[in-house]
């Protein structure tokens, strides 16, 4: 037996309705059974767990978001850390990294780099000019800066330059048309997943504590694709009534091979049952990635010669394969 096109039509309309209601119905249930904090990459921004101890924040942490032990950024590092940073730290110590080695790191970077096939022009020629020399002008030895400061503290001997003047200088060259000057941080991880502020206030056991979190992305920009690309970072921490005096932002930088980008954390609600017999809990940001010790490596030149550069210094690298910048720990002790 046929069906008439009208009764057709309205069974059609009803069967879309109830799909519908449906796929309402189980995108609230799912909402309202995780209570969960925003996932991203299918990692949790906050882990249902309490957590006792700091080594088992930072095993999970480097299961959800791992770090790698040596890392390169193209460019004058977005993440720089003003903190001062002396030669004997980095050739030293826990990082034993020397600036011949890091030069020699930066300039096999840079040429991994300038040859990837996902590098776009002009990036790939900036690269090139770190391990390629000047024709024309004569090598000498290089030079090791014997410590940091800031950015804009550091003089180049040669120029009396700083940093920011040397790795992002206009380059007025026809020939060299949107190219960046020769630049590059190589480092070694010394510290993963720094905790980026306090948490809010602290309860004792037998309560519960109620907090709204977020964070935002903001400055991220790169003049040139994959070069001295980053951002910064703004976490947010209430209770709905009052902020808390959370880290107020840090900036970060991008690996040379790093491909996701960083997303905001929707505002979301968290809550902490400490138990009875606790002394505290609390909420813990941390950060997705490390800061690396080692240098910013770069090619310098006055009218007859030329000479490799190498100044000691701190940079936050954030992790590869997250688009989240933050995780929070619901903490007890």
């Amino acid at each position: 037996m046929s069906v008439r096109t009208s009764d057709a039509a309205r069974c059609k309309r009803r069967n879309t309705w109830a799909a519908t209601v449906t796929t309402v119905f189980l995108a609230g249930a799912s909402v309202l059974s995780s209570q969960a904090p925003v996932f991203a990459d299918d990692k949790p921004t906050v882990p249902d767990t309490l957590y006792e101890s700091d080594d088992q924040v930072l095993a999970d942490q480097a299961k959800w978001t791992p770090v790698n032990d040596t890392e390169s950024v193209m460019g004058l590092p977005t993440g720089l850390d003003n903190k001062q940073v002396n030669l004997s730290d980095v050739e030293g110590g826990q990082v034993n990294y020397t600036a011949d080695q890091a030069i020699k790191d930066a300039q096999d970077a840079a040429k991994k780099f300038a040859e990837d096939p996902n590098t776009k022009e002009p990036a790939r020629e900036s690269a090139k000019r770190l391990y390629e020399e000047i024709p024309g002008l004569t090598p000498a030895p290089s030079y090791t800066a014997p410590l940091f400061t800031t950015k804009e503290a550091y003089k180049d001997p040669w120029t009396g330059e700083n940093l920011d003047q040397i790795c992002n200088r206009q380059n007025h060259d026809p020939a060299r048309q949107g190219q960046k000057p020769p630049c590059a941080f190589v480092g070694k991880v010394t510290e993963k997943y720094p905790v980026k502020g306090g948490g809010g206030d602290g309860l004792a056991g037998g309560g519960k504590l109620t907090y709204k979190i977020s964070s935002s992305v903001t400055d991220e920009k790169s003049e040139t694709e994959g070069w001295s690309a980053g951002g910064k970072i703004a976490p947010k921490l209430s209770d709905g009534k009052n902020e808390f005096p959370v880290e107020a932002s840090f900036t970060y930088s991008y690996a040379s091979t790093s491909v996701k980008r960083l997303q905001n954390t929707l505002e979301t609600g968290v809550e902490i049952n400490v138990p009875d017999g606790k002394q505290k809990g609390w909420l813990e940001p941390r950060a997705n990635g490390a800061y690396y010790t080692g240098y910013i490596v770069y090619r310098q030149n006055n009218e007859a010669q030329q000479r490799m550069v190498a100044v000691p210094t701190r940079v936050y690298i954030q992790a590869r394969d997250t688009t989240s910048p933050l995780t929070w720990f619901k903490r007890v002790k």
